[in-house]
């Protein structure tokens, strides 16, 4: 957010918001942080902690080397306690290196259901694994394993915009699985970028309304956005429309 270290950001950001995502998206670079980069500073910050996996996760060798991955960046912030991991989910069909030579074509679901159990295995349970709707139709293929299993869910408004994923709110038993909200508007003119929340038309405030409406409290509703300004209007913008939603639910009662 400011164009400083993550102790400084975090610090800043502490005034403002109860709860902080480490945005760890470079598998290479934070597998090297040390405490210049998360300060043992932090855990004194009056909020809760989630993690936001590498997006770059080495899918192509298979489950267990992304969960050793994930393991040792969990173990960097461990006193921080992070209470959710959100993961974008893998790609649909990988090849995995197997003994020798031989290639084995693994789909993205399999992959998904088997890193779960082995991170499982080594203490960290599936309801604290998101699983992010990303592009095309990945969180409805996922969706078998993430009820199979218990994984939780973390919705991207501006994902669902983007991608034409209005549907995914029919998938059954979503909302027992959603955890975390993604808030932030497509950018026209930075396809794939994050704007403001004032960037969004009718549809898409009427899907924020759908998504306020059905999140169950306990979980997170994050601004992901990345400029000082963009976050604080957007904030200012949620609290408008938060309050316009609920005068409106009160007129219909």
């Amino acid at each position: 957010m400011l164009p400083a270290d993550v102790g400084t950001n975090c610090s800043a950001l502490a005034r403002h918001f109860p709860e902080i995502g480490l945005a760890f998206f470079e598998t290479e670079a934070c597998l090297a942080y040390g405490e210049g980069e998360l300060p043992p500073a932090l855990g004194g910050l009056p909020v809760r902690w989630h993690m936001h996996l590498p997006l770059d996760l080495p899918w192509d060798l298979g489950p267990e080397a992304v969960a050793a991955i994930i393991l040792t960046l969990a173990e960097k912030v461990a006193g921080l306690a992070p209470w959710a991991y959100v993961l974008h989910p893998p790609v649909e069909t990988e090849l995995l290196r197997v003994d020798g030579p031989e290639l084995l074509r693994v789909d993205g679901p399999e992959q998904l259901r088997c890193l779960a159990l082995i991170l499982a295995r080594r203490g960290l349970p599936p309801k604290r694994l998101l699983v992010e709707n990303i592009q095309g139709r990945d969180l409805e293929r996922m969706w078998p394993v993430v009820r199979e299993l218990g994984l939780g869910v973390c919705l991207d408004l501006g994902h669902m915009l983007e991608h034409g994923q209005e549907d995914f709110l029919d998938l059954p038993g979503l909302w027992a699985q959603t955890r975390m909200l993604h808030l932030n508007a497509p950018d026209p003119a930075r396809p794939g970028r994050h704007a403001a929340l004032g960037a969004l038309d009718a549809a898409g405030q009427a899907l924020l309304g759908r998504l306020l409406a059905g999140f169950a409290p306990g979980g997170a509703v994050v601004l992901e956005l990345f400029s000082p300004q963009e976050l604080f209007d957007s904030l200012r913008f949620l609290s408008g429309f938060w309050a316009d939603l609920a005068g409106r639910k009160e007129n219909a009662t």
